[in-house]
């Protein structure tokens, strides 16, 4: 059995659990997004980057999964206006491809891929997605219905971005976290982790049927699982036979983020802006099974 079987079976129990629950409860998925995108995603970056031994190869790695995460899904975006009959599904887009599970799922996967001593140093390569999720997916998706002034406004309403730079300039400060602050961002993780996972199972119980925009679909597939992959593995090919910027662990990091399928909180956002959520909840079902299935023994081997 691979080693990551027994962390993989607990997040795919989640996902049963959130559509048990979804189909045998009224939940307002609008308010678990709510909660997973505005109180524990910003204890949970707060609380990594305040523990960072902040160095400029650390903070370059944050702007090595931005860059890759906007190029993939900006030009995913315009491929989608080209190639959509459908033009408003465009929008899904960016999330879609340019950001991905790198927390609900990723983290736990990090943790028992390097162990708690490299958990900040993923913490930190997973901000730049994080932020470009904050930023132009969050644009992009609101876009759909608002005027730029509009979605930018909702921009700056993130918590996620306040949290990150108070975290960077706590850790700069030399100060340590109080015991209480680290129990408390260890709760959060576990949280974050847990209904992260079940919103998957929430946003897909809602549906009264699975529907799935091919061409989207396709297009999707081409951005999260090879375009992605392939700049990420390009960008750790070229470091560490010319640059030397980043050590093994640092290069790990970016190709785990690489190989994350879609963002569970593509549902959340866009339940919140009445945008097809139920085009959002097939592509995060389709990638979250293939990523469960073949992670488990992709991983091991790009490890090793």
């Amino acid at each position: 059995m691979p080693d990551l079987l027994p962390v993989f079976i607990p997040l795919a129990a989640l996902i049963v659990a959130g559509f048990i629950f979804g189909r045998v409860q009224t939940i307002d998925l609008k308010t678990v997004g709510f909660m997973a995108i505005y109180c524990f995603t910003p204890i949970v970056g707060f609380g990594g980057a305040a523990q960072l031994d902040v160095t400029l190869s650390i903070l370059l790695l944050p702007l090595v999964t931005f860059a890759i995460a906007s190029i993939v899904g900006v030009s995913l975006f315009y491929a989608g206006q080209r190639l959509l009959p459908d033009k408003s599904l465009s929008y899904l887009l960016p999330i879609a491809t340019g950001s991905g599970n790198t927390g609900y799922l990723g983290l736990p996967i990090a943790l028992a891929l390097f162990g708690q001593e490299i958990a900040g140093t993923y913490l930190v390569a997973m901000l730049g997605v994080t932020i470009f999720e904050s930023t132009i997916g969050y644009y992009f998706i609101h876009r759909g219905h608002l005027s730029t002034r509009e979605a930018i406004g909702r921009v700056a309403k993130l918590p996620l971005l306040y949290a990150l730079i108070a975290g960077l300039s706590f850790s700069a400060s030399g100060l340590e976290l109080p015991l209480p602050a680290l129990k408390l961002w260890d709760m959060a993780k576990g949280a974050y982790v847990c209904v992260g996972m079940m919103i998957v199972g929430i946003a897909l119980a809602q549906q009264k049927r699975f529907t799935i925009s091919l061409p989207l679909l396709g297009i999707g597939m081409v951005g999260k699982f090879l375009m992605w992959p392939a700049f990420a593995f390009a960008f750790v090919a070229l470091d560490k036979g010319v640059l030397g910027r980043f050590n093994e662990d640092m290069r790990h990091c970016i190709l785990l983020i690489s190989l994350a399928p879609m963002a569970a909180n593509l549902a959340a956002y866009a339940a919140q802006n009445n945008l097809r959520v139920d085009q959002a909840a097939g592509l995060i079902l389709i990638t979250t099974i293939l990523a469960v299935i073949g992670l488990p023994f992709i991983l091991p081997l790009l490890i090793n």
